[in-house]
């Protein structure tokens, strides 16, 4: 079934469900009438159609218009974005203990309609060192056309206890945008991380309880649906993470079983206030949403010998916390998670014991620590967040290919011109030891209560990923080699464009 048949039922779904109900209502109006009561008012509207303006009273639609248009301002220079939205956000309150949501969206991108894709996706420059069959038979996949449910859930509001049952997002963490102990709902990747953070999350079937008793909330979640970080569309220009396949195409990865009780992830996170700090303590039973790439390599390997891989989903446990306090002007943040089980990849010469193999399958299982610090202040008018992040790894080996302490800087900003109803904002992310940055200066007015119009640039820096000599061009040989020198935003440092939005909310 297509995307757009499941967003249009989904939406349908919606309706069904709340005009059932309305239904019933009616039916037992109409039971009533038959008994003998009278529910008509002289001069006015009767029960009945008293009751149908009351249903679709009941119900609250917002959402928006927006254009995306984007141009790479690097060779080769292009319009590689005209992607037309259209959101929906559609509200139905059956009473004050019980609400329905929906929220879905569904866009279309003409740049694909106007330009050659090879010019967009821009790979025969990106991968000038690659043999120009592995360019020239790359995939062209579109993220055209779109239309899909991003939320759909029911709320319930007792005492003392809230709970939402349906397809949902859940954040966790006190750090915007980094994800410490914010592991909920896996990324998509379409294009790498700049789209706005709830535009990037993939929303999972949920069950979400929230208890409250005097200062503390307890949340419960129970995560039947499984799905992992999805990657750009192949052959596109923002490709970086794929799902492994053969030579003959077929995807190696193996996946747990979705909506199968055994393989559910199950969260449980408290929230208090402590002398004046605000404070969580976290649980998450997950999966990790890259797959670990078991490998049997030959040390001494060549095209004629490629390593046999075996991609495969594995259990990690993560134990989190956070702290947000006021100290004066400055709002301080921070948060921390031990995270256990996770595999790391070793270098393909590693062969301790002898045998010409990549010792331990390619891998070694190790526990981690993440933690991150933030700020929050005001200076010149100026709204600054200033982060930094770290990633450690216990009992480390140095065969691994990720180094032992990882870390990252970040500097968000803010500042209002009032007399001008705009707003500047900028993001900047450093990845310490890639020696890799992006930057996201964005200029918004406001031109009046529904309309938006944006102006930005988003720039990187870095190099890209050795990929060395990739023979035959087959991904086996592409992953053996990459995970010698893995990077991240250096890979686009050929994409920077400069973008406009138009966005009409209603």
């Amino acid at each position: 079934m297509s995307r757009a048949w499941l967003f249009a039922l989904g939406f349908a779904w919606s309706v069904v469900v709340v005009t059932g109900v309305q239904a019933a209502e009616d039916e037992a109006l109409d039971e009533s009438a038959d008994s003998g009561q009278d529910f008509t008012v002289s001069g006015g509207l009767d029960a009945h159609q008293k009751n149908t303006e009351s249903f679709w009273s009941k119900w609250r639609f917002t959402g928006y218009l927006k254009n995306e248009t984007a141009y790479r301002v690097r060779e080769p220079r292009s319009v590689t974005k005209i992607r037309n939205i259209a959101y929906l956000n559609a509200q139905y309150s059956f009473s004050k203990t019980m609400r329905f949501n929906y929220a879905g969206w569904a866009y279309y991108d003409l740049a694909y309609d106007l330009f050659d894709y090879r010019t967009i996706a821009a790979r025969s420059e990106r991968n000038a060192q690659e043999p120009l069959v592995f360019v020239e038979t790359l995939p062209h996949e579109k993220d055209s056309p779109v239309a899909e449910t991003r939320e759909m859930y029911l709320d319930f509001f007792l005492k003392n206890l809230d709970i939402r049952i349906g397809k949902q997002y859940v954040v966790w963490g006190v750090l915007e945008g980094v994800r410490i102990t914010d592991e909920i709902n896996p990324i998509d990747f379409r294009e790498l991380i700049l789209p706005d953070l709830l535009d990037y999350r993939i929303p999972l079937w949920t069950v979400k309880l929230d208890h409250y008793r005097g200062d503390t909330t307890y949340q419960f979640l129970w995560i039947p649906e499984i799905k992992f970080h999805k990657p750009a569309p192949q052959g596109s220009e923002w490709e970086l993470l794929q799902d492994i396949r053969d030579n003959d195409g077929n995807v190696l990865t193996k996946f747990p079983k979705s909506f199968a009780l055994e393989n559910s992830e199950l969260g449980l996170k408290v929230n208090t206030n402590i002398l004046d700090t605000e404070l969580s303590l976290s649980y998450f039973y997950t999966w990790d949403d890259f797959p670990v790439i078991f490998r049997t390599a030959r040390v001494d390997q060549t095209p004629n010998n490629p390593p046999i891989l075996y991609p495969t989903y594995t259990r990690i446990s993560m134990y989190g916390a956070t702290a947000v306090k006021q100290v004066g002007p400055v709002i301080v943040k921070t948060e921390a998670a031990y995270v256990t089980d996770k595999y790391f990849g070793l270098r393909n010469t590693i062969d301790r014991d002898g045998d010409g193999f990549t010792d331990s399958n390619g891998e070694l299982q190790r526990d981690h620590i993440r933690w991150g610090l933030g700020l929050d202040f005001n200076i010149f008018g100026m709204d600054l967040s200033p982060g930094y992040t770290l990633w450690h790894i216990i009992n480390y080996d140095d065969g691994l290919i990720q180094p032992q302490n990882d870390s990252a800087f970040s500097l968000f900003g803010r500042k209002e011109f009032p007399q001008n109803s705009a707003v500047f904002q900028f993001l900047w992310i450093y990845l310490i030891n890639m020696e890799e940055s992006l930057l996201k200066p964005k200029l918004t007015f406001q031109v009046s209560d529904k309309l938006q119009v944006s102006g930005g640039l988003d720039l990187f820096y870095g190099r890209s990923g050795f990929l060395g000599d990739s023979g035959t061009g087959t991904i086996n040989n592409l992953i053996a080699a990459a995970q010698q020198r893995p990077q991240f935003l250096g890979n686009f440092h050929d994409n920077d464009r400069i973008y406009m939005e138009f966005k009409y909310s209603f």
